[in-house]
């Protein structure tokens, strides 16, 4: 194997051998010993790193020419390691990261064009279509969905049953809901960040957007009349104390926490609400976004696998071979088990999967109609200014067409690179 420093204080190694397929073996995927390093950052504590080590037996057990070495590295360090390794050529074979990295590494030109393989598009027909198309950049593919999440509506019963009210059915609903349901210590909904990956399922479900379909600006867009109606709702909810959140207010009460408490009524969230609501053991409904005027329209996550130039032929046929068998239907209900959505068609309906996420079919059916942020280069500095943006006119401390003006006009400085 290829000699390689991992770069970060808080990198954590983690060594084992290569995943065989169980449902997607190669017999040959490897002509001679290789070892492949994979970076990830799939979460120890809630069992996901675990599964992966059995996972990558089992791959090992029947490619036995392949080993996998996995490297857990935290978000932040994930990406700041592929930016040094574009320079420097220390890169993995393998990498499950963000979707928004897709755009970002590829715009440093060391990714490998997956729909260039000969099998690609048979292995792209088995996942979703809309997870997969975050891995897309104009016509070609840089990955593969690894996994997929979206948010749905959940919200306390109890809560809503005290202040006489009913589950929202349309978007209008949620913020007549979000009013009703606050009082004393209850806040009525909970947004606890105001990115895009928050704000935006309320703008596209209004028929708005953050930026031009192109990616060209962002002037008319942010900044348009009903993107400002929709942050004008949510500052009038703020104002009245039918809205909270952490980014808003540094003192609020992190949403986790507030729901164990019976602080929060509702919130737009992913999965990972699910878990912790039932560790809490409070009593929750859930239902996809309720429809605005222009659909119901959440917001698209999740990670991609991604492959890297600097590997020779017999690590990417090695690499390409750990992928599919990462999103073959085994291992996606495997992991399913320990909280990822699948991107699997064939695990997302599995009796196993529903088994492990009781609340997987509504998500299947929010998928259907989520977006995905812009793909584009420079969407994580975008967002925080939008972020920044919001918050400001969230919290009144500008106006929110003035707020959001300022908004469009540095996202369009990014754009022309000033």
């Amino acid at each position: 194997m290829r000699r390689r420093m991992v770069l970060g204080a808080s990198t954590l190694l983690l060594v084992s051998g290569v995943l065989g397929a169980c449902g997607g073996k190669d017999k040959d995927a490897s002509d001679g010993p290789v070892t492949i390093e994979f970076w990830h950052n799939y979460d120890a504590g809630s069992g996901q790193v675990d599964v992966l080590e059995k996972l990558i037996k089992e791959f090992e057990a029947e490619n036995k020419n392949v080993t996998v070495k996995q490297v857990y590295l935290e978000w932040e360090a994930l990406k700041n390691n592929v930016v040094s390794g574009a320079s420097t050529g220390t890169l993995p074979d393998v990498l499950r990261g963000d979707i928004a990295f897709v755009p970002q590494f590829q715009s440093l030109n060391v990714l490998e064009e997956m729909s260039a393989l000969s099998d690609y598009k048979d292995a792209a027909a088995g996942v979703l279509e809309s997870a997969n198309s975050t891995a897309r950049m104009g016509d070609k593919f840089y990955g593969i969905a690894a996994n997929t999440n979206t948010k749905i509506l959940f919200y306390n019963k109890t809560l809503l049953q005290q202040a006489n009210a009913d589950a929202p059915k349309t978007l209008d609903d949620v913020w007549a809901t979000a009013r009703k349901a606050s009082g004393g210590k209850t806040i009525g909904m909970v947004e606890p960040w105001t990115g895009v990956w928050n704000v935006g399922p309320y703008i596209w479900s209004e028929g708005g957007d953050v930026l031009a379909p192109d990616n060209s600006t962002a002037q008319g867009y942010i900044n348009g009349p009903i993107a400002v109606k929709v942050i004008q709702q949510l500052a009038d909810l703020y104002k009245e104390k039918a809205l909270a959140g952490s980014s808003m207010d540094p003192g609020a009460i992190g949403d986790t926490d507030g729901w164990a408490a019976g602080a929060y009524a509702m919130e737009l969230d992913g999965p990972w609400r699910e878990k912790s609501n039932k560790e809490a053991g409070v009593d929750y409904g859930a239902t996809p976004l309720p429809a605005g005027s222009k659909g119901s329209i959440s917001v698209l996550g999740g990670e991609d696998f991604m492959m890297f130039k600097t590997s020779d032929d017999a690590h990417k046929k090695a690499a390409w071979a750990f992928i599919k068998f990462m999103t073959s239907k085994h291992a996606q209900v495997e992991m399913a088990k320990v909280g990822q959505l699948p991107v699997n068609k064939e695990a997302l309906s599995a009796p196993e999967s529903i088994e492990a996420m009781p609340l997987l079919p509504v998500f299947s059916e929010a998928l259907k109609t989520a977006k995905s942020r812009p793909v584009t280069a420079k969407w994580g500095e975008m967002e925080n200014i939008i972020a920044t943006k919001v918050a400001e006119a969230i919290t009144g401390q500008k106006a929110v067409k003035t707020a959001l003006d300022e908004a469009a006009s540095e996202i369009d400085k990014l754009i022309a690179g000033k």
